[in-house]
């Protein structure tokens, strides 16, 4: 029952976004990708808040909270030209709170917790904004497949590492951490990571090319890296949810947990898709 569940919010969730590509694309509407990341960061950011919270940390969610939409749309609406500088007003509010708190050391805590909260949640994610932008000039399809394989990788990873590691686990990767992950189902992961990133790149001639030619050992390159991103995203999210004692970082999706619970491995491969693929492969 949870497999199907699993499954079926998979198809729903996955069907969503490809939807919200698709018509990104279509219309030449990049700032409906925005709002998707905003629908996907807020949430999280709130999971994020209650699990810090459950480890005696108290943060002050409308004051966070509302730096979400902020970060995320100075980098839609300004094409990220000033968005460095939103994120270090934001840093410097986070600081400036602390300051008035006492006792000190919880003050320390709270401004350390809140900055690394905008770093991992809407920073990260805004890489998917630089991913899905790049090559817009060429044609505003080209960007939505870049998300596309990206998404695949990260899908892939999660999937195959899922369903081959309950199948054919014997061999456990990180007990202390995650006691159901095993080595089978890493390299089952990373060879769906592979698998998503060719099937992604059917979907242009523009990555049709590259995919066929020299492109594609730098796609196989890239899901590895990819995957080992995933995989330290889901470990340290899971370090997080123990640290709070809790199963999941919330119930939003059936068989998958919160917000934060799917895109905790996203999070940390988006920037490594985007490093390797526009300074390494100069692709993007």
């Amino acid at each position: 029952m949870i497999v199907l569940k699993r499954i079926a919010s998979g198809v729903i969730a996955g069907g969503a976004v490809f939807g919200i590509l698709y018509v990104g694309a279509r219309l030449n509407v990049h700032w409906i990708v925005g709002f998707a990341m905003l629908g996907v960061g807020y949430p999280a950011m709130l999971e994020y808040i209650r699990l810090m919270r459950r480890m005696d940390i108290e943060l002050a969610a409308p004051e966070l909270l509302i730096w979400v939409p902020v970060l995320i749309f100075s980098y839609v609406l300004f094409d990220a030209e000033y968005a460095d500088v939103v994120l270090l007003l934001a840093v410097a509010f986070q600081v400036l709170r602390s300051l008035r708190s006492s006792p000190h050391r919880d003050g320390l805590v709270q401004s350390l917790a809140a900055v690394f909260g905008l770093l991992y949640i809407p920073w990260l994610l805004h890489f998917l904004y630089l991913i899905y932008t790049a090559g817009m000039g060429q044609s505003p399809h080209v960007g939505a497949v870049h998300a596309l394989v990206v998404l695949l990788m990260v899908w892939g990873y999660d999937s195959g590492a899922y369903f081959i590691g309950k199948t054919f686990g014997r061999h456990r990767a990180f007990p202390s951490i995650s006691p159901n992950k095993t080595w089978e189902g890493v390299g089952g992961g990373f060879a769906c990571a592979i698998l998503g990133g060719f099937v992604g790149s059917t979907f242009s001639p523009v990555w049709r090319e590259f995919a066929l030619g020299v492109g594609g050992g730098h796609i196989v390159a890239a899901a590895v890296l990819v995957g080992w991103a995933v995989q330290l995203g889901d470990l340290f999210a899971s370090k997080l949810k123990r640290a709070a004692n809790v199963k999941d970082s919330g119930y939003f999706l059936p068989g998958h947990g919160g917000f934060l619970d799917r895109i905790d491995g996203m999070l940390f491969a988006l920037p490594v898709f985007y490093f390797y693929f526009h300074y390494v492969v100069r692709f993007l």
